[in-house]
């Protein structure tokens, strides 16, 4: 847990000048079980990535009001903004508690000049 709170840690101070990082209140703590990020260049991002070798991945590309399975709902588009905005934009990057330091100033670098 370490491991994966210093490589979360790392991602953000390299990232929060760039895009839209995990919030973790000051009470908070988090293991990180993904570190996601949002960006407004997603499909860029991704393929830029992927380029390079990189894995990636989209959590939840679909907000729960649109889902099939709340469809019985009728929360139609349109209804929460702003998830829906943060689904479009969500990407995970890898995270895992042997990720070095190289790997993760790589992941950076790619997602700065994405």
């Amino acid at each position: 847990m370490a491991a994966r709170t210093r490589i979360g840690d790392a991602y953000t101070t390299i990232l929060q000048d760039i895009v839209t990082t995990p919030y973790i209140a000051p009470d908070n703590t988090s293991v990180y079980a993904q570190y996601t990020i949002q960006v407004d260049n997603r499909k860029s991002v991704l393929e830029k990535l992927k380029a390079q070798g990189i894995p990636t991945a989209v959590h939840y590309p679909i907000p729960l009001n649109l889902q099939p399975a709340f469809a019985h709902l009728n929360q139609t588009k349109g209804r929460f903004p702003v998830a829906e905005k943060i689904a479009e934009r969500v990407v995970s990057l890898p995270m895992h508690p042997y990720l070095s330091e190289v790997e993760q100033i790589k992941i950076c670098e790619i997602i700065k000049n994405g």
